[in-house]
């Protein structure tokens, strides 16, 4: 809608690979951080000279329905840029129609106009770059991808800290140990001259014992090891993904970027 997209593209080829939209979408809002807050800057100044624009359209004796003044403050680098010309035309022909634009437009001039300057606070970075406000809550994949990395994130914290607990309740066992409960249990289990209470019994300690040979598996110093390493970057990946649907592209991280330049 108005005012919500920040960014025009096309398909000009097809992949034979279909490339999920999050990550199309994660790298556009690095894409568009690096030159977002640079831009605010020239924002202000076009909203300015399409309201003078208006102004001068108002005042003049034939007054028409569009506003050219996109004409004298864009520049094209070159005459075969034959795209933007034709999405200026566009603009142009328009923008004045858009519904309350107008009126918006010239509140807010007349507001932050004094002396033909404008006075207006200028917003932080962690404003002009929030991702969540611009992008996110209204993109219906990235709120999507959000949730499951918020579950794979708790799901991760859950599982760590339980295995971590089971380490440190279970008793270590030997493998021998381990193999002959199960087997006595096994045993048991196979008799016939057991009576009904006797083999409920049997059942259960069967069941306790192979569970305690598996909780003792599991915590062993390898398998213990190998599963905390991998639920915690389950959780560092999905923590790092869901980063880049807020706000990111702090001072440090701009300072870092513009060393590439």
């Amino acid at each position: 809608g108005t005012g919500r997209s920040r960014f025009m593209s096309a398909a000009v080829s097809k992949l034979p690979v279909k490339v999920p939209r999050w990550i199309v979408h994660m790298q556009l809002n690095n894409f568009l951080d690096q030159d977002t807050f640079l831009l605010l800057g020239q924002h202000r100044a076009v909203l300015k000279r399409e309201a003078e624009g208006h102004l001068e359209n108002d005042s003049s004796a034939a007054p028409t329905t569009t506003n050219n003044v996109r004409k004298s403050t864009y520049v094209y680098r070159s005459p075969s840029e034959k795209l933007p010309v034709k999405l200026g035309q566009f603009f142009d022909s328009t923008l004045s129609r858009v519904p309350n634009r107008k009126e918006s437009l010239m509140a807010w001039y007349n507001r932050n106009n004094n002396e033909n300057k404008l006075f207006e606070p200028w917003p932080s970075r962690e404003t002009v770059l929030d991702r969540y406000e611009q992008h996110t809550k209204n993109c219906p994949d990235s709120q999507a991808l959000v949730s499951r990395c918020d579950r794979v994130m708790k799901r991760s914290k859950v599982l760590g800290w339980a295995l971590i607990l089971l380490k440190l309740a279970v008793k270590p066992q030997s493998s021998i140990e381990a193999a002959t409960a199960t087997a006595t249990g096994l045993f048991e289990l196979g008799s016939f001259a057991l009576g009904f209470r006797s083999v409920v019994s049997t059942i259960s300690s069967t069941l306790c014992a192979l569970t305690t040979s598996f909780a003792n598996r599991l915590v062993q110093t390898k398998p213990f090891f190998g599963i905390l390493a991998a639920l915690f970057v389950s959780h560092y990946i999905a923590a790092r993904i869901k980063r880049e649907f807020f706000f990111k592209f702090t001072d440090n991280i701009h300072h870092e970027d513009i060393k590439f330049i």
